[in-house]
């Protein structure tokens, strides 16, 4: 079953992954990073890079994931792979599995030592919740869940294979339930942890937000009304574009930057309604 809404339209959607030394993200390191993707235009992007650690890669974690400490010594360290990483990360969607527990804590942790902000995803979408609240049998580690919905996972625990396989099980979870989808991205992550924002989403606007006609090249993120465009998805959704110029002007930033979901004539729309607001 196709989903007549794809939430992920017009964004730079990336499966991401690590491999560290490690399971304690305050203690230990990455060795290895992928973000597997693509572009809002459809693009492919495909990363797939090996850390140096400056520590000893323990030979039971070497079991896991295969990379050893030969691997890494002429690999760059983490600082010099920092700014790659935020381009790509800064107002796309993250999928991940048990991302929130694992993967982002150790890369919180990578940027606070390399004394660089982290980036702000559009939406971070944790598949290993998702399948727990879309209430799948057990069990729900990687392997299994991919086995489930008749992915192929091979090479599991490198970071490219893991990030490839977590994104299309992202899609196969929402081909095979799109009633739970239909709804702004970046609510999907509050749906999938117990949150349910379906109320939330319309009540700026009333339940015909969609009615509103579109800007053309917006992909919906802009819509017209009679006082002017006001944001139609997002946390800002329902909200003019006056009101979020004074109180959230960095998501109109993101909006008209080269990360963000507007082709450019919508870009020169939307600015042209800021030089006016």
């Amino acid at each position: 079953m196709l989903m007549a809404i794809d939430p992920l339209s017009g964004c730079r959607v990336l499966g991401f992954d690590l491999e560290t030394t490690g399971l304690n993200h305050r203690s230990q390191r990455i060795v290895q990073y992928a973000l597997v993707g693509c572009e809002a235009d459809g693009r492919q992007i495909q990363i797939d890079e090996l850390v140096n650690p400056k520590m000893r890669i323990p030979p039971e974690t070497t079991n896991v994931h295969g990379i050893t400490d030969q691997d890494v010594r002429n690999a760059p360290e983490f600082k010099e792979c920092a700014s790659e990483i935020s381009a790509m990360m800064e107002g796309a969607v993250i999928v991940g599995h048990n991302v929130d527990r694992f993967d982002w804590p150790f890369l919180q942790a990578e940027f606070l030592r390399a004394g660089q902000p982290m980036p702000e995803p559009l939406a971070i979408l944790d598949t290993l919740k998702i399948a727990r609240r879309l209430k799948i049998p057990p069990r729900h580690n990687l392997t299994a869940l991919c086995h489930r919905f008749g992915i192929a996972l091979e090479n599991a625990h490198t970071a490219g294979a893991d990030a490839a396989a977590t994104l299309l099980l992202l899609h196969k979870m929402m081909e095979a339930n799109p009633q739970h989808f239909r709804r702004p991205v970046e609510e999907i992550a509050d749906w999938a942890n117990g949150i349910d924002t379906t109320d939330k989403s319309t009540e700026r606007l009333g339940p015909n937000i969609e009615d509103l006609e579109p800007v053309p090249g917006s992909h919906g993120w802009l819509r017209t009304t009679h006082q002017g465009l006001v944001i139609g998805r997002g946390r800002n959704r329902g909200r003019s574009i006056g009101e979020i110029e004074h109180a959230d002007p960095n998501y109109l930033n993101w909006l008209q930057s080269p990360a963000g979901p507007l082709d450019e004539n919508a870009i020169e729309t939307l600015q042209g309604e800021r030089n006016d607001s």
